[in-house]
């Protein structure tokens, strides 16, 4: 699963001709909610500006740091993220559910 797996297609009309194009200011990512109990996880100062390492630990998988970054409200991992923080880690169920509604399906 990417991030770029939730942007929508936008079906355009220009001149009598149809235009299929990705809406990038369209996100469904705000949608994501944790249904099923989190687990959680104190920052340490291997983890500092390095959440790929978190979402490794918890989902054997690099690809899912944007998401625990998303859930725990961190936009920017070099000032949001500090040693001590309590992150909520959501359930990788959640994500699953998550992408099978909200992906995008390219033909």
């Amino acid at each position: 699963m990417k991030r770029t797996d939730f942007y929508h297609d936008v079906e355009t009309t220009y001149n009598n001709t149809a235009y299929k194009e990705l809406d990038f200011l369209w996100n469904s990512l705000s949608e994501f909610k944790m249904k099923r109990r989190p687990n959680f996880y104190r920052v340490s100062s291997i983890d500092l500006k390095r959440p790929y390492l978190i979402s490794f630990r918890f989902y054997g998988d690099v690809r899912f740091w944007w998401i625990i970054c998303l859930v725990n409200n961190i936009s920017n991992i070099f000032t949001d993220l500090k040693v001590g923080d309590m992150l909520s880690i959501p359930s990788p169920l959640d994500i699953y559910d998550f992408q099978k509604t909200y992906r995008v399906r390219r033909t």
